[in-house]
């Protein structure tokens, strides 16, 4: 995690400190030995938030408490972030099968019902299958077209690479708006 570290009690080295209390009130500006008398009154600690002030602000908190809250606080935002940000891939030849491909799609649309985005792509399209590039594209559109009850198309199907050499097919899919989230 990326904690910030902060001077804490007798670390501080400032002489004169902007005090805020335990409550957030202002206790105004006091000298160093004032300060920590007041915090140590009140169980706490003294905590330089901002050096470069004039005069430097410290605050009186529990630092064990501060630190484990703001590491929590950041596990959680991670989880969320990466939550939000899942995107499952699905890789299809241009020959599959379509007993593999119900197969793989069975897959993707329990990716799209937990909502994660599907990206379907038919890859490694070589030699003179290239000619045949339009058979994925098309290939691509029925499978977005069978999951248009859980999925939108995100992004419509592109090719990439250079033809005859290894070129590729994708398409992303998207879980509807509102519908049902599992995971």
């Amino acid at each position: 995690m990326a904690f910030k570290e902060h001077l804490i009690n007798n670390q501080i080295r400032a002489q004169e400190l902007r005090v805020i209390g335990a409550g957030g009130e202002q206790l105004g500006v006091m000298g160093l030995s004032q300060a920590l008398k007041a915090a140590d009154d009140a169980g706490l600690d003294l905590v330089l938030i901002n050096a470069e002030g004039k005069p430097p602000v410290a605050k009186i908190i529990d630092y064990g408490k501060h630190k484990f809250e703001t590491l929590r606080r950041e596990r959680e935002n991670k989880k969320q972030s990466r939550a939000q940000n899942k995107l499952k891939e699905v890789q299809l030849g241009l020959n599959t099968q379509e007993n593999e491909i119900a197969f793989k799609m069975k897959n993707a649309r329990g990716f799209l019902e937990g909502g994660s985005k599907v990206k379907i792509a038919i890859t490694k399209i070589r030699g003179r299958q290239s000619m045949n590039a339009d058979k994925g594209v098309a290939t691509l559109l029925k499978i977005a077209e069978d999951h248009a009850d859980v999925a939108d198309i995100d992004q419509q199907p592109t090719k990439g690479g250079t033809p005859g050499r290894n070129m590729n097919i994708t398409m992303i899919l998207a879980p509807k708006k509102g519908g049902k989230k599992n995971a």
